[in-house]
């Protein structure tokens, strides 16, 4: 029964306004996919200045 409670309570996969509409496990899944491809532009070398 205790389950049965936090599943009504807590929906992971009930759309939320404040999530910009998207579901709990959506919005993770979103945030973590920005963060990989922001570390992924953060790792690129970087070209040195020429300098004469």
């Amino acid at each position: 029964m205790g389950n049965r409670v936090i599943e009504t309570f807590y929906n992971p996969r009930r759309i939320q306004k404040r999530l910009g509409y998207l579901s709990p496990i959506e919005y993770e899944e979103k945030h973590y996919a920005i963060q990989a491809a922001t570390e992924q532009v953060n790792l690129k070398p970087r070209q040195t200045a020429l300098t004469s």
